[in-house]
C-alpha cells in the first residue's frame, strides 16, 4: 500500500500563470438520491460495519454511507484531487496535481474508455457508492461541504485510476524526472502463509499485514460485506473505494505487499532547436499534439481565478517540460480501468487456484499476493502489468530516445511471472523483497529470471528475519506464528545491521551497544535507541536511492533527532517509541523494517518518535480440522471521526500486541 499523495512530490516548474475571469466556488445543495437501495448496516462491538444487501449495488451504497460517516474528511481531501480541482479548494500550491490530472486526460478517459471497458455491474456499483456518500450528505448537511456534492460515478472511477498510478510508483518516477532531492519515510508490507507441512496439528496459517500510513486517505478502513448475489468478504479498503483490497471471504484469504514491477517509462525527448513544438522521432521532426485548457485556483474566500495552460502529447506519451527539458510519460495503465474489475474478481475467488486464474488476467498493475484457502492450499504470486519491451535492460531509467522501437504496446504484457503454490518447504513469506527469496534457500531451486523483465533485487531486514524464523526445523504452532508476526528484531545478515557494524569503529558507544544489544526493539531495551537510529538513516537512504550515509552525516541526523524529542540514546525504547491517538500515548515495540514495523516521526508533544505508519490493520487466519479461526486488530479504531467512541478504542490493545476475535458475520 500506497504513500499519501502529496502535491509536494510533483514538481511542475512549467506553470506560468495567466489570470482569467473571476467567479465563486459553485455549490449544488440540491441533488436527487435514488431510493432503490435495500441495505442493512450493523456494527460490532468495535464499530466495524457489517453491510448486507440484496445486490452488489446495495452493498456498495452501504459502503459509501459508512465511509461518509466514519471518514468524511478523507473524502474531502480526495475528491478535489480526483476531479482535478485541488487548487479550487486548496489554493495555487495545489495546482500541480490538477495539471497532471488534465495532462493524463483522466476524466475524458473515464468517459471514453473506462465506461466501455467495465461491466455494467461495476459501473452501477460505482454509482451506488457515490449515491451512498451523497445520501449521507443530504441527511447531515451540517457535517459536509455542500460544494463537494454530488459525488458522481465519474469521481469514483477517476479516483481508482489515479490511486493505482501512485501505487505503481508514479510519484517516484516524477521525482526522478525532476531530479528532486526527495526523502520519504519508507514503509512496507508483510504476508506469510504456512501449510500443514510446516504447521502443527495439520493446520495452515495466514498473516495479512499490509503497511500504510496510520491515518488519512490511504489509512486502512475495516469493513464486512455480504450481498445475496454472492459478493462477500471482510478486510480493509480506502475511503473513495467500494472494493476490499486485503482480507478474506468464506473460502480464501489474501494479503498484498508492494512490489516494484517496471510499469512506466520516462523518455527524454530531443527538441528541434528551431521549433520547440517538434521532437525527434526516427530521424524526423515530429510535431507535438497541443491542447489548451483552463485550470482554476482559489485566490481567497470564494474568489477563484483561471489560468490557460498548454498540454503537449507525443507518440511516446503525454509530455512535461522541466527546466527546458521535455519528458514523455508512458505507463501501462494509461488506457486501462480494469484494475477495478480485477479487485472484484480476486475477492470472489473460491480457492488458491481460482485466485491464480483471476490474477493471471493481469488487470491489477502491481502487488505481490500471498493466499491461503479453506482447503489449506497456500500460494505466492508476483503480479504486474509489465509491458514486453524491445530492450529490457533499459528498464527503471530515464531513456533519451528518438526511436519508435522503444514505444511498447500497452496491450502486450509479460504473463510468465514468479508464482509458487504449495511449495515443499511448507511456507511462503513476502516482505517487499525480490520474488526469488520468498521461501528462503528453497527459493533458489525455483529461480527463473526472465530476460524481458527487470525484477527488483532488494532484500529487507524483514525478509532475512522471516526466512530465519520460518526455516527452523521445528513445526510452528498458532502461538508461535503470532510471535513471528510481532517479531521486533534485526538480522545480522541485514544490510542495516552490517552498516551499523561498519561504522562502529568510529564510535565507541556504537561498539559498546553492539556488544550488549540483542538486536531487538522491545519496550525495556536500553540499547535499541542508538542502534535503531543509525540503521534507520541507512534504510531511509537506500529507499530513496541515495548513497549510504557516512558516519558523520548519520551522527548529525541522529543527534538532531534525539534533541528534538529530548531523549537520550540510552533511554528505554518504550519511552522513545510510542503510538498516540487523541490524548493518550502508549509505548510500542518494533521499529524501522522489523516484522513489527513501526515508522515514527519526531513529536515534541509526546517527546518521542510517534508512530505514523507501518503495522496497522492486520489479520491472522488459522485453518485446522475444527474449522477456521480469525484474529485481527486495527491500529486506532474503526472511525476517523474524533467524536466517535471508536476513534481510538483499539489503540491501547494494538500497542500491547493484543488480538481481536473476528466473527465473520453478524
Amino acid at each position: 500500500m500506497i504513500k499519501k499523495i502529496s502535491s509536494a512530490c510533483l514538481l511542475f516548474t512549467i506553470l506560468s500563470l495567466v489570470l482569467g475571469s473571476c467567479s465563486t466556488l459553485e455549490q449544488n445543495s440540491t441533488f436527487e438520491i435514488s431510493n432503490q437501495y435495500d441495505v442493512y448496516i450493523n456494527r460490532d462491538f468495535w464499530g466495524v460495519p457489517y453491510i448486507k444487501g440484496q445486490t452488489d449495488q446495495d452493498v456498495a451504497y452501504g459502503i459509501g454511507l459508512v465511509h461518509a460517516e466514519d471518514a468524511y474528511e478523507d473524502l474531502v481531501e480526495l475528491m478535489p484531487l480526483y476531479r482535478g480541482q485541488n487548487a479550487i479548494y486548496n489554493g495555487l500550491d495545489s495546482i500541480d496535481t490538477d495539471y497532471l490530472v488534465r495532462l493524463l486526460k483522466v476524466h475524458s478517459k473515464v468517459r471514453n474508455i473506462g465506461k466501455k471497458q467495465l461491466s455494467q455491474n461495476i459501473l452501477s456499483m460505482a454509482q451506488a457508492y457515490a449515491d451512498g456518500v451523497n445520501a449521507y450528505a443530504k441527511e447531515h448537511p451540517d457535517k459536509v461541504k455542500p460544494s463537494l456534492h454530488p459525488i458522481t460515478q465519474e469521481d469514483v472511477l477517476a479516483g481508482s485510476y489515479i490511486q493505482h498510478l501512485f501505487f505503481a510508483g508514479l510519484d517516484r518516477d516524477l521525482a526522478q524526472m525532476a531530479a528532486e532531492d526527495k526523502t520519504s519515510i519508507p514503509t512496507g508490507s508483510n504476508a506469510i502463509a504456512i501449510n500443514s507441512i510446516k504447521a502443527d496439528s495439520n493446520a495452515a496459517y495466514l498473516l495479512i499485514n499490509s503497511h500504510q500510513p496510520l491515518s488519512g486517505p490511504v489509512g486502512w478502513y475495516e469493513l464486512n460485506i455480504e450481498s445475496k448475489s454472492g459478493w462477500h468478504g471482510h478486510g480493509g479498503n480506502f475511503p473513495g473505494s467500494f472494493l476490499i483490497n486485503v482480507g478474506f471471504n468464506k473460502d480464501i484469504g489474501w494479503g498484498a505487499t508492494v512490489n516494484r514491477p517496471d510499469v512506466m517509462d520516462i523518455f527524454e525527448l530531443t527538441i528541434n532547436p528551431e521549433n520547440s513544438n517538434q521532437y525527434l522521432l526516427d530521424d524526423k521532426w515530429e510535431s507535438f499534439e497541443i491542447e489548451e485548457d483552463y485550470l482554476a485556483f482559489k485566490l481567497f474566500g470564494f474568489l477563484k481565478l483561471r489560468t490557460k495552460q498548454k498540454f503537449r502529447y507525443s507518440k511516446f506519451g503525454p509530455v512535461l517540460e522541466m527546466k527546458g527539458r521535455y519528458f514523455a510519460l508512458r505507463h501501462i495503465n494509461q488506457n486501462s480501468f480494469n484494475e477495478i474489475e480485477g479487485w472484484y474478481e480476486i475477492g470472489n475467488s473460491t480457492d488458491v487456484y481460482e485466485f491464480e486464474k483471476q490474477l493471471a488476467k493481469r488487470k491489477i498493475p502491481s502487488f505481490n499476493f500471498v493466499t491461503m484457502d479453506s482447503n489449506r492450499n497456500i500460494g505466492y504470486f508476483y503480479n504486474g502489468r509489465i509491458p514486453v519491451r524491445a530492450d529490457a535492460p533499459k528498464a527503471r531509467q530515464i531513456l533519451r530516445s528518438s526511436s519508435s522501437n522503444d514505444i511498447w504496446d500497452d496491450g502486450k504484457l509479460v504473463h510468465d511471472l514468479p508464482k509458487f503454490i504449495n511449495p515443499s518447504n511448507g511456507w511462503i513469506q513476502s516482505t517487499n523483497q525480490n520474488p526469488f527469496s520468498v521461501m528462503g534457500n528453497h527459493s533458489l531451486k525455483m529461480k527463473s529470471m526472465k530476460k524481458n523483465v527487470h525484477f527488483e533485487q532488494r532484500l529487507t531486514n524483514r525478509s532475512f528475519v522471516a526466512n530465519e524464523l520460518l526455516s527452523s526445523d521445528e513445526s510452528i504452532s498458532l502461538d508461535r506464528f503470532i510471535e513471528i508476526k510481532f517479531d521486533n528484531s534485526y538480522s545480522k545478515n541485514s544490510r542495516q545491521y552490517k552498516y551499523l557494524e561498519s561504522i562502529a569503529q568510529y564510535d565507541e558507544n556504537i561498539e559498546l551497544a553492539l556488544q550488549n544489544w540483542n538486536r531487538k526493539t522491545d519496550i525495556k531495551n536500553t540499547n535499541a535507541g542508538l542502534g535503531m537510529c543509525f540503521m534507520a538513516q541507512e534504510w531511509i537512504s537506500e529507499m530513496n536511492s541515495k548513497p549510504t550515509p557516512s558516519y558523520k552525516l548519520a551522527k548529525q541526523e541522529c543527534d538532531s533527532l534525539f534533541q528534538k524529542i529530548q531523549r537520550n540514546y540510552s533511554d528505554q525504547w518504550g519511552l522513545i517509541n510510542t503510538i498516540s491517538r487523541g490524548s493518550r500515548t502508549y509505548p510500542i515495540q518494533g521499529s524501522v523494517d522489523t516484522l513489527r514495523a513501526v515508522y515514527g516521526s519526531p513529536n515534541s508533544k509526546t517527546k518521542s518518535l510517534n508512530m505514523s505508519g507501518g503495522d496497522g490493520l492486520f489479520y491472522i487466519i488459522a485453518e485446522d480440522d475444527d474449522g477456521r479461526t480469525i484474529y485481527g486488530m486495527h491500529n486506532y479504531g474503526s472511525s476517523r471521526n474524533e467524536s466517535s467512541a471508536h476513534y481510538s478504542d483499539q489503540t491501547f490493545l494494538f500497542s500491547q500486541e493484543a488480538l481481536r476475535f473476528i466473527p465473520t458475520s453478524l
